[in-house]
């Protein structure tokens, strides 16, 4: 054997069930996780756990060949190429994770720290329209001319709404306008008991929210709903008033995901998170993901055994998950629950808390 590597170079992992090798941290990074959380360790089982999750967790953005590229032709609106699908032998992207872990593997809160995290979708999931069509309503005769219409490029739905912010802006849509369709919006069936019930919860769930809608209209819905205290954080894109008080808005972020549009992935923002929280020294046990859009279908690579994905019934991200079980079971590695009313969402995570 040759002399280890130094504390800039990258280690290799090679897993003979993917067939791949995988490039490790920086061994420094690796010494570093050990010192602080080796203590906390009840096993060396759980030390192979984690060099093993450090192997087998490339970033959320970078692209990996598969045989999912059928699945994204079956919605019309789901962007034409693949990357981020799972390893070779059908096995998605382990979650990056220093969390201590139990002898069967489970993930173990630290004492105090939140135990579960739930991520929400916006449209069409807490609120029972698509909000980027609700402000249609805040235009003169409540409607956008054709000539707008056909500016839209898919995949690039972020930079077709800028030109509709621009239009109603010129149009004398102010703010405050708004302001109003958003506030109005409804909540879809249920949701009020399931933030009600996640609100006595205390420190048990985390709540964050990722949208591709707009921070503006985000907020507003959920401050007049008295919601917005709920969300630790709220992920979405920018928006608000300009010098000339017209709203505009501005993408999220850039990425190299080409299964998502071009202004965000929401795997992305959901794996720098959790990333984030561990570094926090946060690691939560479980992992719930509500939502019902074709983009909800990426983060959900994160989610391990035990962790559950709440798809609204018979919406994109529905059937999309019944696709990836039909055809490659072992691809999608959650729970699937679907919903009608987020009622049915209150009832299995108050018998998760139950069982904990």
């Amino acid at each position: 054997m040759g002399p280890p590597p130094s504390s800039g170079q990258l280690s290799c992992f090679f897993s003979p069930s993917h067939s791949v090798i995988v490039p490790l941290l920086p061994v420094s990074q690796v010494c570093c996780t050990f010192l602080r959380d080796g203590p906390t360790l009840p096993s060396p089982n759980s030390a192979v756990r984690l060099l093993r999750t450090l192997a087998e967790t490339p970033p959320a953005d970078t692209p990996l060949l598969g045989n999912w590229w059928w699945m994204w032709l079956r919605l019309r609106r789901w962007p034409r190429r693949l990357s981020n699908c799972p390893l070779l032998g059908g096995l998605l992207p382990r979650r990056f994770s220093l969390a201590p872990s139990s002898q069967d593997g489970t993930r173990m809160a630290e004492p105090g720290a939140p135990r579960f995290l739930i991520t929400f979708d916006f449209d069409e999931t807490i609120v029972n329209e698509n909000s980027d069509e609700s402000i249609v309503r805040a235009a003169p005769g409540q409607k956008l001319p054709d000539s707008l219409r056909a500016k839209f490029r898919e995949g690039f739905y972020n930079e077709y709404m800028q030109r509709v912010f621009q239009y109603l802006g010129e149009q004398g849509v102010k703010p405050q306008d708004f302001r109003k369709v958003y506030e109005d919006i409804p909540l879809c069936p249920g949701m009020t008991d399931l933030f009600q019930f996640l609100t006595k919860q205390g420190s048990c769930f985390e709540t964050i929210l990722i949208s591709d809608a707009n921070t503006f209209g985000v907020e507003s819905s959920l401050r007049a709903s008295g919601y917005l205290g709920l969300f630790r954080k709220v992920f979405s894109n920018p928006s608000g008033p300009d010098e000339r008080g017209l709203l505009v808005l501005q993408p999220f972020h850039k990425h190299s995901c080409t299964r998502c549009p071009a202004n965000m992935c929401k795997h992305k923002v959901l794996g720098d998170y959790l990333r984030e929280r561990a570094q926090d020294g946060v690691h939560f046990e479980h992992l719930f993901y509500v939502g019902d859009g074709a983009n909800d279908f990426c983060p959900t690579g994160l989610l391990g055994v035990g962790d559950v994905t709440f798809p609204r019934r018979d919406y994109p991200l529905h059937q999309l998950i019944q696709e990836a079980q039909n055809t490659e079971p072992s691809s999608f590695r959650g729970t699937m629950v679907p919903w009608e009313s987020a009622t049915e969402i209150r009832r299995y995570l108050q018998e998760v808390v139950k069982k904990c």
